[in-house]
C-alpha cells in the first residue's frame, strides 16, 4: 500500500442481507464460489452450523473481511491472512500494516460490518422481534436485570407499551456487545457495570443517526468511545462503538458530524476480486447440497 493510501479514510459501513441473498436466482453459482473463496478453517466452521441462515451469515461474514481488506488495503485475495485475539476478535495477520480496525456482527436478517481508522471499533446487529414465544417484554427485561444498570433497567421499564420495552431491551443489548466488541473483551462477568446514558429527547427509530449516547464504566465516564446508533431497516438496529480519537485524514476528524450509514452490499460486491483458497470437489457441488439440506429458521 503507497504512502498516498494510508491517508485515505478507510471508515466503512456494510450491511448484507440473507433473505435477499435466498431469492437470487443465482444463488447456487455464488454460493459454490464463495465456500471455496473462505480459508479451509473458516470453511469447518461454517459448516458446522444446522441452519441455513447461520451458515451463510457466518460465511457472508468471512467474505466481508476478506472484501474489506482487498479494498481498503489493495491486497490481493489470497494474501490475506487474518488471526484472532484470545477472546476471538478478528485482526489482520496478512498483509502487514493493515493497522485499521475490522469487526463483523450477524443477527436476524444481516451480516454487518464496520472498519475503522482506529484499530479499535465494535458493531453489533439485533433483530427487533417483539413477539417471542409467550415471553412478555419484562420476561426479557427480566433476564437482562444481571447485565443492565438500575438506570437502565429503569427506561426499560418505563417504556409505555410492550413494543417501546423491547426496543429499549435490544438498543441496550446492542450498546453492551459494540462497546465489548470495541475493547476486545467479548463477554465479561458483570455487564452492570457498563451503564449507557442515552438522551430521553431523541426519538430512536428508523432513519435516525444518534451519537448522544456516552457510557460510564463504575460510574466513571468513558469519553474515549464515540456510539453510532442507527437502523439497516425497520426490523433491525445497529450500534457501533468506535474511538473518538482518529488521525487527522479520517472523515470523522475532519468533520465530527458526519453520518456514515450502512450501505446494503450483495452476493457480487462480496465476491468481487475473489480467488478459490478451499478447492471442493466437483465445484462445491456437495457442499451446496449438503447447504439446502439444513432447515431453516423459525422467526
Amino acid at each position: 500500500m503507497g504512502s498516498n493510501d494510508m491517508d485515505k479514510c478507510v471508515c466503512t459501513r456494510w450491511a448484507f442481507s440473507l433473505s435477499k441473498a435466498f431469492e437470487n436466482d443465482q444463488f447456487e453459482r455464488f454460493y459454490r464460489r464463495a465456500i471455496q473463496a473462505v480459508s479451509t478453517e473458516d470453511y469447518e466452521k461454517i459448516e458446522k452450523y444446522r441452519h441455513k441462515e447461520d451458515s451463510l451469515a457466518c460465511l457472508a461474514g468471512r467474505l466481508l473481511l476478506r472484501q474489506a481488506v482487498r479494498r481498503l488495503n489493495g491486497a490481493e485475495w489470497y494474501e490475506i491472512e487474518f488471526g484472532r485475539t484470545e477472546r476471538g476478535k478478528p485482526f489482520v495477520k496478512r498483509p502487514e500494516g493493515c493497522d485499521f480496525g475490522i469487526n463483523v456482527s450477524h443477527q436476524g436478517d444481516y451480516t454487518v460490518f464496520a472498519s475503522s481508522c482506529s484499530n479499535k471499533i465494535g458493531v453489533d446487529v439485533m433483530r427487533l422481534d417483539m413477539t417471542r414465544g409467550n415471553k412478555t417484554a419484562d420476561d426479557y427485561i427480566n433476564s437482562m436485570a444481571k447485565s443492565a444498570s438500575v438506570e437502565e433497567l429503569r427506561t426499560m421499564r418505563g417504556q409505555p407499551t410492550e413494543e417501546m420495552k423491547m426496543t429499549a431491551f435490544y438498543r441496550y443489548w446492542c450498546l453492551k456487545e459494540a462497546v465489548l466488541k470495541a475493547t476486545g473483551q467479548g463477554i465479561v462477568d458483570d455487564l452492570s457495570r457498563v451503564d449507557f446514558k442515552i438522551d430521553h429527547s431523541e426519538r430512536y427509530r428508523p432513519g435516525v443517526f444518534l451519537t448522544s449516547t456516552t457510557v460510564l464504566e463504575d460510574g466513571k465516564l468513558q469519553s474515549q468511545w464515540v456510539f453510532e446508533e442507527s437502523f439497516v431497516d425497520n426490523k433491525h438496529s445497529i450500534a457501533v462503538c468506535r474511538e473518538k480519537q482518529l488521525p487527522k485524514h479520517c472523515v470523522f476528524r475532519r468533520d465530527p458530524e458526519t453520518k456514515l450509514f450502512f450501505s446494503k452490499v450483495d452476493l457480487d460486491f462480496l465476491l468481487e476480486g475473489s480467488t478459490v483458497l478451499n478447492p471442493l470437489p466437483e465445484g462445491a457441488a456437495k457442499d451446496y447440497e449438503n447447504f439446502m439440506q439444513k432447515p431453516r429458521k423459525k422467526f
